[in-house]
């Protein structure tokens, strides 16, 4: 049975829950107390680092904690750095600093919000992550810790990290104080940067202010003078600012006072003023000429509240203009006796003379162009700077831009003066001309440009005739670099000069591998003597130039016919003897080839005669022989005999038939023909030869190829052939890679027929395709196969080749024409 609480235990009961709520009202009020404190650091005038610390120092006096860090961070470097700290062993921090903890946090960092409370740090994973890591592990006077983040307007501030030996600073109800708290320092932070940072603006400005040598005022809506910067005071002539701001207004100090109602009207209507020239009156009532320019001062609202503005003294720079003036018609009477085109233009690029040699030049009347800024129109179609223009401003970098291509450069004798040279089609006057110009600034006496001056000097008869120089010269070097004969001069033996058709002759890539060789030393040493036994007759114009035949010598010291021929001429002023060399080893292999030819046609002809001769008597030896055979049983030793008798007279028979093809023109059967078919066939019929039993055929034929014109058996023939002698090449065991590919844009077909054998020497390349030239043993062959493989190919307006390029082995390359029409012509013609 329950026990009926007495009255002395519910007065007890009543008076505990009494002290509890006065302890959290004393908490919340103490709490309070420390907001305000850091509210009171926040309004001094301090530094970050000096905020940091105070607001570090006082929470863990407040909180009674063994330790305290504050980390902030930095946006730009993405980094979460150490700003004050207090009770952590120096080791710790060296850690701290060097593990970029930011990057352990990693995407919790920025969306951190709520205070991480840890009272049992060696056993609480969470630690891991957290802004203390794990190397507070190795700290066992720390039991617990809390990780407050230091926000401000959702954005991140840093970490305010405080750890003691026991959980009781850090209770679990008081998580929302602690964030609280992060949010007040947060502020206290941000305010304190906006503050340093308006801190420095503010001096930032006063420095402008204070050191401008023009006058910077601000005044009030009725023009009363708010501030005034020591230039101001200055140009004023007040001893001292205080005296300066007691002025009623600063229309006082306008000479006209209608000039301030006027700075008043332009800069309300705009929002600003810019050079207005004006005249103000000194304390000492002396007239300075100037330029003001200024901006309203408005409020949130846009109510004008006053006026700021830049005086800008130009006294000084009107008695210059002054002097300039005076000193104008000296100078006009000068320019004007000029028989030099010259004209001048203010600072302002404003044409303020142009004298009667510019008239003359360009057509345009002074009248036309005084006081405008069209410097431009008499000598371009369209507005464009001119060099005086540029001279003004000292815009080297426009000059390089808009005349470097006109022989720019800098004048020799006057400083900040530049030349150019250029062409002109467009004056009044109806022919081209070439003009020649320096543009010079025109300075005054304290060396700042007022102006600048052009003269102009007329080069255009001076470039006709160096035009037609040049074209002369560029003639006549065409003529010899364009020439496909060698043309070399030479002086006492030594070489001044070879073109590049005499370069590429003797294998020489460079001019300057020949300047000053001895000349003989393109000549084979056999013919020395005799050349300089001539030479001294050619120089001295003895007799009409003659043609010789001798031998040259090239580089790598392969001798060669040539045909040269020398006369006497001059270059660089000195007399020179100019030689032309003529190749004519391709005009003398023509020569041999056209004599071998008429040999082949004689060749050709007995051997039809021969052929036809032999013919006869083989044909009624295998009439008999085949007889023979007739009557002789199986079984009989003589059977043999007899066949070997057909067999030889049957291989004869082949020869002969050879002989007769190579010897007679056989009509061909042109029709569209797909070669990647009469490939397949032919490799058909000879794949099953025994030679190839041990050979690999790769095959790489296009499949896109177009058809072409062709006697399908000639071409037959020609493919056999050659890949009988791939086979015989390989000695029947190796790789035979045969390939098909459109080429020269699609004109023309090529064949490739590669084989894995040592390769043809190459002095057998040249005779390769001569009738009856074999490298076969006695009986293998009687060479006309790739003769007769040469005339096909040649009939189909194709060629055949080796391309020593590709080793090891050999290839041969078949060139064949391309017909225009499309694959579905031959399928067409097929059907």
């Amino acid at each position: 049975m329950a026990h009926k609480p007495t009255k002395q235990s519910e007065w007890t009961q009543i008076s505990e829950e009494l002290d509890s709520r006065a302890a959290l009202e004393t908490d919340h009020y103490e709490e309070l107390l420390l907001f305000n404190e850091i509210a009171t650091i926040t309004a001094q005038a301090l530094s970050v680092q000096e905020v940091i610390d105070q607001v570090l120092n006082r929470v863990l006096q407040f909180l009674g904690v063994a330790a305290g860090m504050l980390l902030l961070w930095d946006q730009p470097g993405s980094r979460l750095s150490h700003a004050a700290s207090q009770g952590f062993p120096d080791h710790y921090l060296i850690k701290i600093n060097e593990s970029n903890i930011e990057k352990v946090i990693g995407p919790y960092l920025m969306v951190a919000t709520q205070p991480l409370i840890i009272h049992d740090a060696a056993s609480d994973p969470r630690l891991h992550t957290s802004t203390f890591s794990d190397f507070i592990r190795k700290e066992p006077r720390f039991q617990a810790m809390v990780s407050i983040p230091l926000r401000y307007r959702d954005r991140m501030i840093g970490f305010l990290n405080l750890a003691d030996e026991t959980p009781a600073p850090f209770p679990y109800y008081r998580k929302k104080f602690f964030g609280i708290l992060g949010n007040q320092i947060g502020l206290a932070i941000d305010n304190a940067r906006l503050s340093n940072e308006l801190r420095r603006s503010e001096r930032r400005y006063r420095r402008i202010f204070e050191g401008s040598k023009d006058m910077i005022f601000v005044t009030d809506r009725e023009g009363s003078l708010l501030d005034l910067n020591p230039a101001g005071v200055e140009l004023l002539g007040f001893p001292s600012k205080t005296l300066a701001l007691r002025l009623s207004s600063l229309a006082v100090i306008f000479e006209s006072p209608s000039d301030w109602g006027k700075f008043q009207r332009q800069v309300e209507s705009g929002g600003f003023v810019r050079d207005l020239e004006v005249t103000l009156r000194r304390r000492d009532q002396a007239r300075v000429q100037v330029l003001l320019t200024g901006i309203v001062r408005k409020k949130r609202d846009g109510q004008i509240t006053g006026y700021e503005g830049i005086v800008k003294d130009i006294t000084e720079r009107k008695r210059i203009e002054q002097e300039i003036l005076k000193e104008k018609k000296t100078t006009e009477g000068i320019l004007e006796g000029m028989p030099v085109p010259t004209f001048v233009i203010n600072r302002d690029h404003q044409i303020i003379y142009w004298n009667r040699a510019c008239e003359e030049l360009t057509g345009y009347k002074r009248q036309e162009l005084l006081g405008s800024y069209r410097l431009w129109l008499p000598f371009a179609l369209h507005e464009r700077t001119s060099m005086a223009n540029l001279v003004v401003e000292q815009n080297v970098e426009a000059l390089e831009r808009f005349y470097g291509g006109k022989n720019l450069k800098k004048s020799p004798n006057l400083p900040g003066a530049y030349e150019a040279y250029e062409r002109f089609e467009n004056l009044r006057r109806p022919q081209e001309r070439y003009l020649y110009s320096t543009a010079s600034p025109i300075y005054d006496e304290q060396g700042q440009i007022q102006g600048a001056v052009q003269s102009i000097l007329d080069m255009t008869e001076r470039e006709k005739l160096a035009q037609y120089l040049k074209e002369s010269e560029e003639k006549y070097r065409c003529l010899v670099e364009t020439s496909l004969d060698g043309i070399a001069l030479h002086a006492h033996k030594k070489l001044l000069y070879a073109n590049k058709a005499c370069l590429e002759m003797f294998g020489y890539a460079h001019l300057e591998e020949l300047l000053g060789v001895d000349f003989l030393s393109l000549i084979a040493p056999s013919y020395h003597q005799a050349i300089l036994r001539r030479l001294p007759g050619i120089s001295r114009r003895k007799g009409p130039p003659r043609i010789f035949e001798i031998k040259g010598i090239k580089k790598d010291g392969v001798e060669f016919d040539i045909e040269v021929i020398s006369f006497p001429t001059y270059f660089a002023g000195q007399p020179v003897l100019q030689t032309h060399i003529r190749d004519i080893t391709e005009k003398k292999r023509l020569e041999e080839q056209l004599i071998r030819s008429e040999k082949m046609v004689a060749l050709g002809q007995l051997a039809a005669g021969v052929a036809h001769e032999i013919n006869n008597p083989l044909g009624g030896i295998l009439v008999y022989g085949y007889l023979l055979l007739e009557d002789l049983e199986p079984e009989r030793p003589e059977r043999a005999n007899v066949e070997k008798i057909i067999r030889e007279a049957t291989r004869c028979q082949e020869i002969i038939k050879g002989l007769l093809d190579f010897s007679r023109q056989l009509p061909s059967q042109m029709v569209l023909t797909d070669i990647n078919t009469v490939l397949e066939e032919v490799l058909s019929l000879v794949e099953n030869h025994l030679i190839f039993n041990s050979v690999t055929v790769n095959r790489k034929f296009d499949p896109d190829l177009p058809p072409l014109m062709g006697d399908k058996n000639k071409l037959e023939q020609v493919f056999i052939n050659l890949l009988i002698n791939a086979a015989e090449a390989v000695k029947g065991e190796g790789i035979l890679i045969i390939a098909t590919a459109l080429i020269h844009n699609g004109d023309t077909i090529e064949i490739r027929i590669t084989d894995s054998g040592p390769g043809i020497p190459e002095a057998y390349l040249n005779r390769l395709f001569d009738p009856f030239f074999t490298t076969k043993e006695v009986g293998r062959g009687v060479g006309l196969g790739l003769s007769i493989s040469y005339g096909i190919i040649r009939k189909h307006l194709g060629r055949i080749y080796v391309d020593t390029s590709v080793t090891p082995g050999t290839t041969f390359v078949i060139e064949l024409p391309a017909h225009k029409s499309k694959k579905a012509t031959l399928v067409q013609a097929s059907a």
